[in-house]
């Protein structure tokens, strides 16, 4: 890597980092109303440490001429930059150093697995904190910096991009970066008052719409929301969808153009999929148990919080489940819902792509050697290139799951915990079907495995891959 490659990148880390210095304010406000010494040391230090050395970085160094790899090697750095420091105040909490990497690393990927069993016994300012790193991360880092203040032009498109964004940069670029985060603030806010109105405290109704539209998983609590009666969990789900909803699609609805929101491919897939999961679960578990215990409600729940992977949980836990149902909600976990939302997995627009691709070559053979047979998605064609990528990243993503499931089998998990656990947290989801004893006691390797996959599945591989290649060089 020459000189110049590793100033650009640099200077993207350091403009994220003065963000992240900024937002360490807001919990270190709380700590301090709050009397919380020790958060407040953590939040403090790290502020004070943070915002003069970015802003001195910032004046020696520049982006100009900031490409795509640059921006992808810095994505990468950024995601593991700032859940490193955000490790420090669990470790002032006193948890162990596995453990609040773990949770750290869970929080900034979006992801929601914790190492925490009573969330309701944190520190007020650190539980807001958890939270809040999950607010950030499901709007995504690049749009965060975009509003605030944001580099170059040229740099703000490599870095959305790099981070798996496609919008329209015909626009203002600032401008669509500030459209989304009103989007976002909006839907949490009417999630804050719709959880309010429906029985939940407002804090923890706050909270809450934070970690539903963010599909990020945190609880308040070591139960759900399902904690709080059925009304706060029908207000939860339509949270999640929408967080499973692309941005533009959100931006379409918003303006009044329904049709283009109603033909978006993905989001008619993702309306059918739900009614027909849930239908299936309740059948599923009918056929094992000769019951629906608890209802329809669970299935619904489970099948919105697996597939806009936010990893939710309510008041059935799912390591009491049924196999045949902990099997089909991986399922769900692995697809994921929209591009451009904010959740992780594969996505649907990605597996309608190998669909079309496996329809095309069984319809072949019925056609003209000559015939030429498109890909396309909604009105938009396809081209040859990007199914390739699309196929090998599927293929990649399935085979670093899979032989991370093995490991987990080697240490003596069942097959079907064992896969479920670690795509759990590749697609960047949150469920568990481990047992709390056990998942909580888990071997540190396997804590530590967890965060390598959190971070394969939040950079999508390729940032990384890019990060150690120009380490080599």
């Amino acid at each position: 890597m020459r000189k110049r490659d590793a100033t650009i990148i640099i200077r993207l880390v350091a403009d994220v980092l003065q963000a992240y210095g900024f937002y360490l304010l807001v919990p270190l406000t709380v700590a301090l109303v709050a009397a919380e010494s020790s958060q407040a040391i953590a939040f403090g230090v790290e502020a004070v440490v943070l915002l003069p050395a970015s802003w001195l970085i910032q004046r020696r160094t520049t982006s100009e001429g900031v490409q795509k790899r640059h921006a992808a090697m810095a994505l990468a750095l950024i995601w593991i930059a700032v859940s490193l420091l955000s490790a420090v105040p669990f470790l002032a909490h006193r948890m162990g150093v596995v453990d609040a990497l773990f949770e750290s690393f869970s929080g900034w990927t979006d992801t929601g697995l914790s190492m925490v069993p009573e969330p309701q016994a944190l520190p007020l300012s650190l539980g807001i904190f958890r939270v809040l790193m999950q607010w950030a991360s499901g709007l995504g880092i690049v749009i965060l910096m975009l509003f605030l203040y944001g580099p170059s032009s040229r740099a703000a498109q490599s870095l959305f991009q790099a981070e798996g964004r496609f919008e329209d940069f015909t626009a203002n670029v600032w401008r669509l970066g500030r459209t989304i985060i009103l989007i976002y603030v909006g839907y949490t806010v009417a999630g804050f008052l719709a959880l309010w109105a429906s029985g939940l405290p407002p804090f923890d109704a706050f909270m809450q719409a934070i970690t539903f539209l963010s599909t990020g998983g945190f609880s308040t609590n070591s139960v759900g929301v399902g904690w709080y009666g059925v009304l706060p969990s029908v207000a939860a789900m339509v949270l999640m969808l929408f967080g499973g909803i692309s941005f533009s699609s959100h931006q379409a609805l918003l303006s009044g153009d329904v049709r283009k929101f109603f033909r978006n491919p993905e989001v008619r897939a993702l309306l059918v999929i739900v009614p027909v999961v849930s239908g299936l679960l309740v059948l599923e578990q009918w056929l094992t148990e000769g019951s629906v215990a608890g209802g329809a409600l669970p299935s619904v729940f489970y099948t919105i919080s697996a597939i806009s992977t936010c990893g939710a949980g309510t008041t059935l836990s799912l390591s009491q489940a049924p196999d045949v149902w902990v099997f089909t909600l991986m399922f769900l976990m692995i697809s994921g819902a929209a591009y451009g939302s904010t959740t992780g997995a594969l996505k649907l627009w990605r597996l309608m792509i190998i669909g079309q691709v496996i329809g095309r070559e069984i319809r072949r053979p019925f056609y003209p050697a000559q015939a030429v047979l498109p890909i396309m998605m909604g009105n938009n064609r396809i081209h040859g290139r990007t199914v390739i990528e699309v196929t090998a990243y599927a293929l990649l993503y399935l085979a670093l799951g899979l032989a991370g499931s093995l490991t987990f089998m080697l240490f003596g998990h069942r097959t079907l915990h064992a896969l479920f656990t670690v795509f759990s947290a590749q697609g960047n989801v949150g469920l568990n079907v481990i047992p709390e004893a056990s998942f909580y006691g888990m071997h540190p390797l396997l804590k530590l495995q967890l965060i390598g996959h959190m971070l394969i599945g939040r950079m999508e591989i390729f940032p990384l891959l890019y990060l150690i290649r120009g380490l080599r060089e």
